[in-house]
């Protein structure tokens, strides 16, 4: 298990190699304003570190729209349509499964993507991110139907691009145990996620090119939660290795490549 002291010697491991440790920030199930994402949202611009909130269209409130217009560094991502269960029981929780055709989901997607479009312009971002981290293979290839051009799930992943015209943009660090009840998961095990990916990348293990995601869900932090993810900027963005990037840039070029 990593410790802050092991995250340092990875960081500088990187400087040592000329190498830039690019990190991003994901957090999940952004509907309505409250004092969860202000808190948010305080943090990054007091560091400057771009947030990417996953918002759920069919959920968005106006007050959430109106209070992300004064800051600098908040994205939009996608995270769904209503983030609505259409599994029978036993089958796991899936919003974008093959439970329906293909039609429909697509068509929730469309909806959902002019509704961010509309109320965030050039903020909101063509990334699906899938509530509880599912989706039908067979979807896939066809975001870029809706306009979407990129998907965030969770892992290092084995290819740049998910399907033709939709680049792979995962998170690799999600600070909370969620079986038995969402609680943090501990700063060594946290940090374990992190430090495993970035000396992967660091090492040819995986692919050097893939920024490193942490993944947060800030309707479900607890103290302890809060205390690390709050550590973990204020520790990184003063490494010389290491650079908080907006995915703007990763998303250029990506329409039909593969």
């Amino acid at each position: 298990m990593a410790s802050w002291s092991e995250l340092e010697r990875e960081l500088d491991g990187w400087a040592e190699a000329g190498l830039s440790a690019t990190l991003w920030w994901r957090d999940d199930d952004a509907a309505a304003l409250n004092p969860d994402i202000e808190r948010l949202v305080t943090l990054a611009d007091a560091h400057r570190v771009p947030l990417h909130l996953a918002a759920i269209p069919r959920q968005l409130s106006d007050d959430l729209v109106a209070a992300l217009e004064g800051s600098a560094v908040v994205r939009v991502l996608q995270h769904g349509y209503a983030h609505v269960d259409h599994a029978p029981e036993g089958a796991g929780s899936w919003e974008l499964g093959d439970h329906r055709p293909k039609a429909v989901v697509l068509g929730e997607l469309a909806r959902g993507f002019a509704r961010l479009g509309q109320a965030f312009g050039e903020r909101f971002l063509p990334v699906l991110v899938p509530p509880w981290t599912r989706i039908d293979p067979g979807l896939i290839a066809r975001l870029p139907d809706v306009g979407l051009v990129a998907l965030s799930m969770e892992g290092a992943r084995t290819t740049r691009f998910a399907a033709r015209g939709v680049v792979t943009l995962n998170a690799h660090c999600d600070p909370i145990k969620w079986k038995g009840g969402a609680r943090f998961t501990g700063t060594e095990r946290a940090l374990d996620e992190i430090v495993g990916h970035l000396a992967a990348r660091r090492q040819g293990r995986a692919d050097v090119a893939e920024p490193t995601g942490l993944c947060t869900h800030h309707l479900a932090h607890d103290g302890e939660t809060w205390h690390f993810v709050e550590a973990l900027v204020e520790r990184t963005v003063s490494h010389e290795a290491v650079r908080w990037i907006g995915l703007e840039a990763e998303l250029e070029h990506v329409e039909g490549a593969c």
